[in-house]
């Protein structure tokens, strides 16, 4: 482990080490103790994340998913059945999904700090891994198939193969922005009402992605590690309006997502880890998919990852340095009210 100077805020933190009697600890400890990687990464951001209080922790214990000792499923399971039970749902209803749920509510951004309507948000997605999760078996399955002829002039996949995304994308560029809209929505049409809460940045702060085929910074941008060199990715830029209740993301959103890094409890938005020192951490907020004619209206086509997003061969080493370097950044540059520095020094101990 790394010693690292940290944020902090006095109130109390989910599984602090101090609270020895609470019941998942001991699962915890275990994921942190686990030789894969990113194991203690995730543990600690458990451990350290201010924005999951008192009120979103009795949401969590409720859901049952949690172990209350070190044997069983153990916490990473439990992480990702949380989140396929209770994340992928709408945003409103009786099964509201748990992000835009009461006990979340300390986590909505107020209307004060809201951004401006001029300051667009942009999500960008894998299309590869998209439509695999369609065709994995998801209620809309069969409507996308029907509807793939139509929309590309050939036969269906059966699998989004490296080969089978960049045959689609040629041809959707092909037919123009009219083609990428319309399988835009398509394919929101077919991830349902069970497609999870966006991640978005602010398009200022990640450039004009249409005027760069390559959206390897981007990527890098958005902390998103688990993207992958060739893959082809999908973007949507809209306006903050559209997406309605805007929340700060938690670790409950982020499943077991390593490269997530807490951010500061009173910062107003999420904070992402870059995955390249030299570039600058971007905001951050999650929301309810956008869909119908909003989503495919705000489409703005793909882009490729030209370039590996993190070292390659060097995961081992290079991400706990980067983990301490983002932690460092964040020491250093976040306004003393957002009691940065003592969140910080309250979890010294990084992975």
């Amino acid at each position: 482990m790394a010693v690292i100077p940290l944020i902090t805020q006095p109130a109390g933190y989910l599984f602090d080490r101090a609270r020895s009697a609470h019941p998942w600890l001991a699962a915890l400890d275990a994921l942190q103790a686990g030789s894969a990687p990113g194991h203690a990464a995730l543990a600690q951001n458990w451990r350290m994340d201010g924005r999951v209080d008192a009120a979103r922790e009795r949401h969590l214990a409720a859901a049952g998913c949690f172990p209350d000792g070190a044997a069983g499923k153990g916490f990473q399971a439990a992480i990702w059945e949380y989140f396929r039970h209770y994340q992928c749902h709408p945003a409103s209803g009786p099964s509201c999904a748990g992000y835009a749920d009461v006990p979340n509510c300390g986590n909505l951004i107020p209307f004060e700090e809201q951004p401006a309507r001029g300051h667009r948000l942009v999500h960008i997605g894998s299309l590869g891994r998209l439509i695999n999760l369609v065709l994995s078996g998801l209620p809309g399955k069969e409507g996308f198939l029907r509807a793939w002829p139509a929309l590309t002039g050939y036969r269906p996949i059966a699998e989004s193969t490296p080969g089978n995304i960049d045959r689609l994308v040629s041809t959707l560029q092909n037919k123009g922005s009219g083609a990428i809209r319309q399988f835009a929505l398509a394919l929101s049409d077919a991830l349902g009402d069970t497609e999870p809460h966006w991640w978005a940045a602010f398009s200022h702060e990640i450039g004009a992605l249409e005027k760069n085929r390559d959206w390897t910074q981007a990527v890098q941008k958005t902390g998103q590690g688990h993207i992958e060199q060739g893959e082809w990715l999908i973007a949507w830029r809209y306006s903050p309006e559209l997406a309605g209740k805007l929340y700060r993301p938690s670790v409950a959103e982020a499943g077991d997502y390593a490269f997530h890094f807490p951010s500061p409890p009173l910062a107003p938005y999420g904070i992402t880890m870059p995955l390249a020192p030299a570039l600058p951490a971007v905001r951050e907020v999650i929301h309810a998919p956008l869909k119908g004619e909003n989503g495919a209206d705000a489409c703005i086509g793909f882009g490729r990852v030209e370039h590996d997003p993190i070292p390659a061969n060097d995961e081992k080493t290079w991400f706990p340095h980067r983990r301490h370097e983002h932690a460092g950044m964040l020491g250093r540059t976040q306004p003393a009210h957002f009691h940065a520095q003592a969140w910080l020094q309250r979890h010294a101990l990084l992975p």
